[in-house]
């Protein structure tokens, strides 16, 4: 088994740094509507914010990165910045299928695992059973974003995100790993 290029796994969590930086402004700007529904006294239960949050926010940062990945570059913004580019195992570009179940496993899973354990235990009314079901979303999340960053310094350096879609990320202009 080969290992994971020198410094690839540093550079990968750098990257999605870039990338949740720019993630998070496009967070920010959505703060004035979240204050135009609270003013206009919209009332939803916890789940009714969670799809509204996925709608909004996780559906469209997946969907953003997977855009990127799939492009000529293969990269999104902070891959980009760090030299690096997603690739099929045989060096071609991924498709829109690939690119986008590689970031909905990679983002949308723990992100709404973990929104759906926020809307839950934030519930001041919340019955048990819903704070079970959030105790046991923030245990997935926390699981699933450790394990994703744990699989980067462990063999090859491939996530599951990457195992599962047949991707790698490589550096610029490299042929492997």
């Amino acid at each position: 088994m080969s290992r994971a290029a020198p410094g690839l796994p540093w550079r990968r969590l750098a990257a999605w740094g870039v990338d949740w930086l720019v993630i998070s402004a496009y967070a920010a700007a959505l703060v004035p509507l979240g204050l135009l529904v609270v003013e206009r006294s919209v009332r939803l239960p916890p789940l009714g914010w969670n799809a509204v949050s996925f709608l909004l926010l996780v559906l469209p940062a997946t969907v953003w990165a997977a855009a990127w990945e799939r492009s000529r570059r293969g990269a999104t913004p902070g891959k980009r910045l760090l030299r690096l580019r997603v690739r099929t195992l045989t060096g071609g570009r991924p498709g829109w299928g690939p690119a986008l179940a590689r970031n909905t496993i990679k983002i949308a899973v723990p992100w709404e695992a973990g929104h759906t354990a926020a809307f839950l235990l934030a519930d001041p009314g919340a019955s048990g059973a819903a704070t079970v079901i959030g105790m046991a979303s923030a245990l997935v999340a926390c699981t699933v974003a450790a394990v994703h960053v744990a699989t980067l310094f462990i063999g090859t350096g491939r996530t599951g995100y990457d195992r599962a879609t047949g991707t790698e990320v490589r550096s610029a202009g490299s042929s492997t790993g």
